[in-house]
């Protein structure tokens, strides 16, 4: 049997996390002064510990099997499916209708007992709470501007 080769973890989650962080630094430099404040503080954090994420990947690097099995691979590519779906209906519905969507469908992907009245019924609660604070947070006291829908908006 064929072992599987040690990837330097480190490295990986490091370099990933410098391109994210670059990716949306050049896509976020078309926000206001007050609504690029977080956003920027945000991504200074994700740069300086990425970097020192991607320094300790040389010096004490951590090595582990990614995906040790076929069903760690299908729960993080469905996971990733889920959130690409969110990241393409986002400016098409709107953040509210978007994240209510992606928020309720993650929770109960992530649950044990995925279609259980109690877990449906939880999920649901806790995205209404969940999603409209996040709105009130970073749209009312912030004011930061969220994606509004192009379907709905005439």
């Amino acid at each position: 049997m064929k072992q599987a080769r040690l990837l330097n973890s480190d490295l990986i989650v490091g370099s990933f996390s410098l391109g994210l962080a670059a990716l949306a630094y050049f896509n976020t430099r078309h926000l206001s002064k007050l609504g690029g404040v977080f956003v920027d503080y945000v991504l200074w954090a994700m740069m300086i510990l990425g970097g020192i994420i991607v320094i300790k990947g040389f010096i004490k690097p951590e090595r582990i099997r990614f995906f040790d099995s076929a069903i760690e691979r299908n729960n993080v590519a469905i996971g990733v499916c889920i959130l690409l779906l969110y990241l393409i209906f986002l400016p098409l519905a709107g953040f509210l209708a978007s994240s209510y969507a992606f928020y309720f469908c993650f929770n109960l992907y992530l649950a044990d007992e995925r279609f259980t009245t109690k877990n449906i019924l939880f999920s649901a609660l806790l995205t209404a709470a969940v999603v409209t604070a996040f709105y009130f947070i970073f749209k009312e006291f912030l004011g930061v501007p969220l994606p509004v829908s192009s379907w709905f908006s005439g």
